[in-house]
């Protein structure tokens, strides 16, 4: 039912989507991820779905939210497949729930910062940057997709 007139609308559910991994850490990694949001957004309803591989799957985590307003947010550091295939055809899948996709994680400059910080936690120092004895290689999984 909708709110009464003048209160504001509830927020909508956010649901985290991640792609979903074999490695078992994978799930305990974005689970503290969103334990996290809780506690910085006392109140909100932040659920999980995974694409595929590791439960609870997207289709499933729409199905529970009948009715409700969501607002998926990928997991993802592009604009590949996922978010522009995966992502909507779930959503069309769930009409009973009325769905926002937020733009994936990156490339975005905070992304940049937290690698620079990670490795300078690792022992990194800007010294480092020109001795040949020093590389950074930072990789990830492909996707065929140009905007990946």
């Amino acid at each position: 039912t909708p709110p009464p007139y003048g209160a504001p609308a509830p927020a909508p559910v956010l649901v985290a989507v991640a792609h979903g991994s074999r490695d078992p850490q994978a799930p305990r990694t974005v689970r503290a991820l969103l334990d996290r949001v809780r506690d910085l957004r006392p109140g909100l309803d932040v659920r999980l779905a995974h694409i595929e591989l590791n439960a609870p799957l997207l289709p499933d985590t729409l199905d529970g939210l009948r009715g409700a307003d969501a607002v998926l947010v990928p997991l993802l550091l592009g604009r590949g497949h996922h978010v522009k295939r995966d992502l909507p055809a779930a959503t069309a899948a769930a009409p009973a729930v009325r769905t926002r996709i937020a733009e994936p994680l990156g490339p975005h400059p905070l992304l940049v910062e937290a690698l620079h910080e990670r490795l300078l936690d690792a022992g990194w120092t800007p010294a480092d940057r020109g001795d040949p004895r020093t590389a950074v290689v930072l990789a990830a999984a492909g996707s065929r997709d140009p905007d990946s």
